[in-house]
């Protein structure tokens, strides 16, 4: 019994210094290195989802079309060339672009909402909330106008503004009210070459400036209308004003896209006629143009009541645009 008591007493003991000081769950954690700290709040969910979402919400690929055509007026202004002046100039016009694009989704959230093409985008889903969308936009807006402002020239920041206010406060209104969006939309859509051909210097008031300006509203009509009557159940659920939700044959639609594809076609011989090019203008437009106006005459000729075929000839149209 007193061994028992002395092991006891004993155990008791040898046990009683790991007892002494802080009890384990308030020790202090071991220090952690800068390295794992940075990646721990990379670890943020949904952080790194954003510029992603920036860019669902800039509609880079139809941003990216809006610098295209500001870079072909540009260069066809036939400036000497600065590398830095063009790249100042495609820059801000991609965020004034994206800013436009965005304002147009934080109007339409509701719509978008209702239509499959569109319900996925960062807002109508909720993956963003609409003033994070908001903050988005004026960061763009401001830094778009305000570089080309500050790094170009005041008659192209103008020109950005007026994009931005146009698309966002004007055509976006429009949509649900009235099938003429479409034609306010293609004016909008027509200034990015002005703004690359004022960037180099190019008066506005010119022949050459109309004839960029016309060539793309002319093609932006076919295209969209295409486009239009593809979705056009889509557009019916987002309660757009689309014009081949008038039109239950798409005959209507169909002969303004081949009319217009007409217009297209005879622009470049009209220039050469009238002096402002030379005749390789009307040669490179017949292929370019011809194959349009090809798509737009079958999207024309497609029979009513067969609407898979009228369908496809109207996506032919809008690819080949």
């Amino acid at each position: 019994m007193r061994l028992v008591s002395r092991c006891g007493v004993g155990a008791r003991l040898r046990a009683a210094p790991l007892a002494v000081g802080r009890p384990r769950h308030l020790s202090t954690p071991p220090p952690r290195s800068a390295t794992s700290l940075a990646l721990r709040a990379l670890a943020v969910p949904g952080l790194l989802q954003y510029p992603g979402m920036y860019f669902e919400l800039s509609k880079t690929k139809l941003s990216a079309l809006v610098v295209l055509t500001t870079g072909a007026g540009h260069l066809m202004a036939q400036a000497p060339f600065d590398p830095v002046l063009l790249s100042a100039t495609l820059g801000g016009t991609f965020l004034c672009a994206a800013s436009a694009n965005t304002l147009n989704q934080v109007i339409e959230v509701p719509r978008d909402a209702r239509m499959a093409r569109t319900a996925r985008r960062p807002l109508p889903s909720g993956r963003m909330s609409r003033q994070h969308a908001l903050g988005f936009a004026a960061v763009a807006g401001l830094g778009g106008v305000g570089s080309l402002a500050m790094l170009v020239n005041p008659t192209t920041a103008a020109l950005g503004a007026a994009t931005i206010v146009l698309y966002a406060g004007v055509y976006t209104p429009l949509k649900p009210l009235t099938p003429y969006n479409t034609w306010v939309g293609a004016a909008v859509g027509a200034v990015p070459p002005l703004m690359g051909w004022a960037a180099a210097g190019g008066s506005l008031l010119t022949p050459e400036a109309f004839v960029l300006s016309s060539a793309l509203f002319l093609w932006q009509i076919p295209h969209f209308l295409a486009l239009a009557w593809m979705y056009r159940a889509d557009y019916a659920a987002g309660g757009y004003a689309m014009m081949p939700l008038h039109d239950p044959t798409g005959a209507r639609t169909a002969s303004v896209c081949l009319e217009y594809s007409c217009y297209l076609t005879a622009l470049p011989v009209g220039c050469w006629a009238a002096g402002i090019t030379s005749c390789m203008f009307p040669i490179e437009g017949v292929l370019f143009n011809g194959a349009m106006l090809v798509a737009a005459a079958r999207f024309m000729r497609a029979s009513p009541d067969q609407r898979v075929q009228q369908t496809q000839h109207a996506r032919g149209l809008f690819f080949v645009s």
